[in-house]
């Protein structure tokens, strides 16, 4: 296994990461005997990077169960929901999590989403929010409850919002990063977090699924989670297909799937530590670790990155959120989505 730390921490992490949403019940049934493989599997292949949250359903119980005796063997991360970020709140929100992974501290603590007018809240982020996050995360971090604190969805214009000592323990910002999701490149969002050395953890780099190269036009789509993002959504859907037919080419080519091609791209960005992959079938999750059984050439990547690009600029606004309901409308309307 290939590792790398996350922005300027002492975390070294797997460069592939377990997403642990799918064992929440949201998207559908899961084997607790299948999370107890993967977990195993991730052991065997020196995996050490799990990612949780409270806002995940069952699933930090779930990791609390499957992590029991092993837990020394992993860099833990879980995120912390909600509106309100005050210390006292922050620390109840924590030790909730904390009790359900059945650990005494988390090694990166995030903030899940900043608040957002036009999303679930009633406001957008203040002053206030940006000071108390800062002032939680710094005496948590002293207590010994984390070792360190990242955020999760932000951008340039929420991270520049901080007070400088924030960046002394916000190390990461967990973002969709992928081929085919690319808008934090474009937005400013990179450009700031390199500028603070802050690193991506990110997820979805298999866009829910598209990268693997299962879905087709007659595809029925039955879940609702992606039903809801962009890229499902006509008339993004038959341009990503059109894009994943060009990088099952070079797939081919190089013997490898759609899915490892899509994984090791994704882990190759600079501004990357780990990608995280949601699995719930062990099978799955031993073909994405072989991702790293081989490198990708230069000129390889340049051709991914040609087609990763063009496909952002011609059919992406940089200011998009992954999922239609998160969106503007006047963002989706540039891109033909009627919300």
């Amino acid at each position: 296994m290939e590792y790398k730390k996350i922005g300027k921490s002492d975390l070294e992490i797997s460069k592939i990461c377990i997403g642990a949403w799918q064992w929440g019940g949201q998207w559908g049934k899961y084997d607790v005997k299948e999370v107890e493989k993967i977990i195993d599997i991730a052991i065997e292949n020196g995996v050490n990077f799990l990612d949780t949250a409270e806002g995940y359903g069952e699933s930090e119980n779930v990791v609390g169960k499957v992590l029991h005796g092993k837990r020394d063997k992993f860099v833990l991360a879980t995120k912390i929901g909600g509106k309100n970020f005050d210390y006292k709140t922050a620390k109840e929100h924590l030790e909730g999590s904390l009790k359900r992974l059945k650990t005494d501290y988390v090694d990166l603590y995030q903030v899940h989403w900043p608040k957002m007018k036009h999303l679930w809240h009633k406001e957008d982020m203040s002053e206030k929010d940006y000071e108390d996050i800062t002032e939680s995360m710094i005496k948590l971090k002293k207590e010994g409850l984390i070792r360190w604190a990242g955020v999760s969805n932000f951008r340039a214009h929420h991270l520049k919002n901080f007070p400088n000592e924030a960046f002394s323990v916000i190390i990461s910002n967990q973002v969709p990063y992928s081929i085919l999701w690319r808008c934090y490149d474009f937005d400013g969002t990179t450009d700031f977090c390199k500028e603070k050395g802050i690193t991506y953890l990110a997820y979805s780099p298999l866009a829910e699924g598209i990268l693997t190269g299962r879905f087709n036009k007659k595809t029925e789509i039955k879940e609702d989670i992606r039903k809801n993002n962009i890229l499902f959504t006509e008339p993004i859907f038959s341009k990503a297909l059109q894009s994943i037919e060009k990088l099952k080419e070079i797939a081919e080519e190089k013997g490898i799937s759609l899915s490892q091609l899509s994984i090791r791209w994704t882990a190759e960005k600079e501004i990357v530590s780990s990608a995280i992959v949601g699995v719930r079938k062990s099978h799955h999750f031993a073909e994405n670790v072989g991702s790293f059984n081989f490198k990708l050439e230069k000129e390889i990547i340049d051709k991914i990155n040609r087609i990763s690009e063009k496909f952002q600029k011609e059919n992406l606004v940089p200011t998009l959120e992954l999922w239609v309901s998160n969106c503007l409308k006047k963002d989706l309307e540039e891109i033909g989505i009627k919300k």
